[in-house]
């Protein structure tokens, strides 16, 4: 009897949490990243964005905690909601302990809302777990859903003048294919006509050819761009159209 009761009580509270968990979507619910990451400029930071819907019928009073389970010593973050950001003083948007702050992002029924992960790795390469944890101030015990973390973030190496000088897109003038020298650094390729306006976007891969066969004629402009998105290098190009 005592066996049946449990199973009984068991199920409602596994049916409960479930509910609990359709009420509120994450999207993503799990970001798993790995980045390579220029750690000279230690104001820099990484923001993982995921967003939040609302599937229950009632407005949620959304609080939320971020727990760090696993981080480099040094690493600071800080969490942004839809009313504003929190560094890692507070751990959460509403603070039972003294009430401040206390601010819920409050949620109608079918509505989205941002999330965001600021990690601000101050200089030092490492791996990072992270759990931010949601609630409903209705029932403020009770696990709507989690978002989690887990973040690696590698250094780059310093691109010196030697390696940008070495870089080049041949050949040139192009006609159809383009490629570019041999480098660790260089993640895309911005193809920008003469007015400064961007006409192609190219993932870049060792010994891959870059197709822009199908662009008038004319003078180009080709930024290499390197993982931060920061601009590597940029050379003009001719693109000249095969001719018989």
């Amino acid at each position: 009897m005592k066996q049946a009761v449990l199973i009984f009580f068991t199920t409602l509270l596994c049916g409960q949490h479930l509910r609990a968990q359709s009420d509120l979507d994450v999207t993503p619910n799990t970001v798993d990243a790995n980045v390579d990451f220029d750690l000279s400029n230690t104001y820099d930071n990484l923001t993982f964005r995921v967003r939040l819907k609302n599937n229950a019928r009632q407005t949620i009073n959304l609080r939320w905690e971020i727990i760090v389970d696993e981080a480099p010593d040094g690493w600071r973050f800080s969490v942004c909601d839809q009313n504003t950001c929190y560094f890692t003083t507070n751990t959460t948007n509403v603070d039972f302990r003294d009430r401040i702050p206390y601010a819920p992002v409050i949620m109608l029924s079918g509505d989205s809302a941002k999330l965001e992960l600021n990690i601000f790795p101050i200089g030092k390469a490492g791996s990072a777990n992270i759990r931010i944890n949601l609630y409903d101030l209705a029932n403020p015990k009770v696990l709507l859903n989690t978002a989690y973390y887990f973040v690696t973030i590698d250094g780059l190496t310093p691109v010196t003048e030697t390696d940008k000088n070495k870089l080049r897109i041949y050949p040139n003038p192009v006609s159809d294919y383009m490629t570019i020298t041999r480098n660790t650094f260089v993640k895309q390729l911005w193809v920008s006509n003469i007015l400064g306006k961007r006409v192609r976007t190219f993932d870049t891969s060792f010994g891959s050819k870059y197709d822009i066969s199908d662009l008038p004629d004319g003078i180009y402009l080709v930024s290499m761009v390197d993982a931060n998105r920061k601009v590597v290098k940029t050379v003009r190009i001719s693109k000249r159209g095969i001719r018989p």
